[in-house]
């Protein structure tokens, strides 16, 4: 139902001390939490539960791990040197986290992690290589994935228990960036072609917005995010006016906007988007290489007014992009680093710029109907720490998934009516009313 939108040598917990970076005049504040000295660069960003975060890092060595605020990281899963993780950590309705992983031996394994070290589990390895991108409504997840045999790029469905199932198969080989389940119930994404799309759940495509070919040759584009007003935003990391990127906004008719043209300088391509909780995008850029470029942390409004937060210029200090970026439940933003620290071997650090909670979104529920004593699945953004009320009554248990799940029992009491989310950001109430059976 809609309701609006390693080696064994290394050690299983691993403690870091925050680095404070003092900031300069008029500077954001900016703080590492921990280096990734001994592990592979780190990538993707989400909190599983208050103040503690999950992620993954790159090759030699491949793990899944977790951080905490204070900077102790813990390695949930290890993987073979050679072994790539394909995507950031996606949480899962049953209180995993998702990804998968390939290597030349088991292409394709789907495997989740729960929240302690040892919990892997591994899938068995399906024909597809699937890239998670989104969980879903249902409590599985939208995927982009390649055939195993080469050559052939779909949209596809993963399960909790591994399964790998097409939904769409794109034409002419092209290569699908990433891709996002949209309020409408469509699926919008990027293909390395240049096109921008929107794919029904019956299967037909419409091409939205054609980029310049070459434009995602180089460097992938930060994925789409569908903002709380409920317009798409995405970034060209190439491209524009001066080759150096852009930032667009889609409407869900398909009416394409260029918000923001980078300039030609060291400081341009953007590789992050995310929307916090004053309504603004924030993002990192990677930096313009041939000119010797360097990363830095922006904000820019919904109507394209660019702000420069930080210049990575000391990557001892600060690091470097690619950088992915999460809003925490405490304001912050928190985000990793491929670069930075006494190794350069990366680092995961948070951004202090005083912005408010963020506020719960509640996008679906199912079933819609049920009984005393019933479960709802909650599906939505920024939902940990919540509380929920049944037309007014509270559930008595209520336990959280990651940011975007909630699961709630129908209390006693509960009369048919809306459904309402409290978190420490604040409340929201469906539209829609659940039925007490």
């Amino acid at each position: 139902m809609i309701i609006d939108n390693f080696p064994k040598c290394i050690p299983l917990v691993l403690c870091a001390v925050a680095a404070a970076i003092a900031p300069a005049a008029g500077q954001t504040a900016f703080h590492v939490i921990s280096y990734m000295d001994r592990l592979g660069q780190p990538g993707g960003i989400s909190e599983g539960s208050p103040g503690v975060f999950y992620f993954n890092s790159g090759t030699n060595p491949s793990a899944a791990l977790s951080i905490t605020t204070q900077g102790t990281q813990t390695v949930l899963a290890a993987f073979p040197s050679g072994t790539n993780v394909e995507s950031q950590l996606v949480s899962g309705a049953n209180g995993r986290f998702y990804s998968s992983v390939e290597s030349g031996v088991n292409p394709g394994n789907v495997f989740s992690v729960g929240t302690t070290a040892g919990s892997k589990q591994v899938y068995s390895s399906p024909s597809l290589i699937p890239s998670l991108q989104q969980n879903l409504p249902d409590g599985t997840f939208i995927s982009v994935a390649l055939a195993a045999s080469g050559g052939n790029w779909y949209l596809a469905n993963v399960s909790l228990t591994g399964s790998v199932t097409p939904i769409y198969q794109f034409p002419g080989g092209w290569r699908t960036l990433n891709a996002i389940y949209g309020s409408d119930g469509n699926y919008y994404g990027i293909s390395e072609g240049g096109y921008l799309f929107r794919l029904t759940p019956s299967g037909a495509l419409t091409q939205l917005v054609t980029f310049p070919n070459g434009t995602f040759s180089t460097v992938d584009p930060a994925p789409l995010l569908q903002a709380s007003d409920g317009n798409f935003y995405g970034t060209t990391p190439t491209g524009g006016a001066n080759g150096t990127g852009t930032i667009y906004k889609l409407t869900l008719a398909g009416q394409y906007t260029l918000l923001y043209t980078f300039p030609n300088n060291q400081t341009s391509m953007p590789t992050a988007l995310i929307e916090a909780s004053d309504g603004n995008l924030y993002g990192a850029t990677l930096g313009h290489i041939p000119g010797g470029g360097y990363s830095e942390l922006f904000r820019i409004t919904r109507s394209g007014q660019y702000t420069t937060l930080l210049a990575m210029k000391n990557i001892t200090a600060y690091g470097a992009c690619y950088c992915t970026l999460v809003q925490g439940s405490d304001g912050n933003i928190y985000g990793t680093a491929v670069s930075g620290g006494p190794s350069n071997g990366g680092e995961v650090f948070a951004l202090e710029l005083g912005l408010p909670k963020p506020a719960p979104r509640a996008q679906h529920f199912s079933p819609a109907a049920g009984a005393v004593g019933a479960q709802v699945l909650l599906w939505g953004s920024n939902l940990l720490s919540a509380s929920v009320q049944f037309n007014g009554v509270a559930a008595t248990t209520v336990s959280n998934s990651g940011s975007n799940y909630v699961l709630a029992t129908v209390p006693t009491g509960a009369a048919t009516g809306p459904i309402t989310i409290t978190t420490p950001g604040g409340a929201v109430t469906t539209r829609e009313s659940f039925t007490v059976e």
